[in-house]
């Protein structure tokens, strides 16, 4: 009478067998760092820990390292830490995801004339070409100068171009932008004269 699977203990866990539980814990990068990848001491109790951070981590990644989480009292396995990243802000790139980007200033003859300008990278400054005619809040590509993916390819770098007036201007520069202003061909509102609810 004592039939239909009482001795089956297949689908039956010890919990005393198991890991402790495991831990996690934010650690703060620089933009540089979570780039290049680092290595970086992490206090744990009464434990230091060299942790490698591998290159191109991201703000959310989590970085496991094996058996430093909490020990289960009987059966004195471990469980795992988990590193959360947070990147710390930059004051010139920004990283959204997987997209690198930056803005880029340029004068208004740059805007208007084009231009050859030298742009940041985390590789060092390159020589990009702004065409004429560009209007401000626009976006340029800088290929194979982006964030990099897990398996160590380059994305692109997106270079958004905000035209910036100068804040002072020579007595020769506010001539010439008269003389500018009274020769002036188009007017970029005309299309605005029949406008109305």
């Amino acid at each position: 009478g004592f039939g239909g699977g009482f001795n089956d203990f297949s689908g039956y866990r010890d919990p005393a067998a198991g890991a402790g539980q495991d831990l996690e814990s934010a650690m703060s990068l620089t933009l540089a760092e979570a780039f290049n990848g680092v290595q970086r001491r992490v206090g744990l109790g009464n434990e230091t820990l060299t942790v490698k951070i591998p290159a191109g981590v991201k703000s959310g990644s989590r970085i496991r390292v094996k058996e430093k989480g909490q020990i289960n009292p009987i059966s004195r396995r471990r469980g795992d830490l988990y590193l959360v990243v947070e990147i710390k802000p930059h004051s010139f790139f920004k990283l959204e995801g997987d997209q690198l980007s930056c803005e880029l200033p340029i004068t208004p003859d740059e805007a208007v004339l084009g231009a050859a300008v030298e742009v940041p990278t985390p590789d060092g400054s390159v020589t990009m070409n702004i065409p004429a005619n560009l209007r401000s809040g626009q976006t340029l590509r800088l290929r194979g100068k982006g964030w990099r993916n897990p398996s160590g390819e380059r994305g692109d770098q997106m270079v958004r171009v905000m035209i910036v007036p100068p804040a002072t201007i020579s007595d020769n520069e506010r001539q010439l932008y008269e003389q500018l202003r009274a020769a002036r061909s188009t007017d970029p509102r005309g299309h605005l004269k029949q406008m109305h609810l």
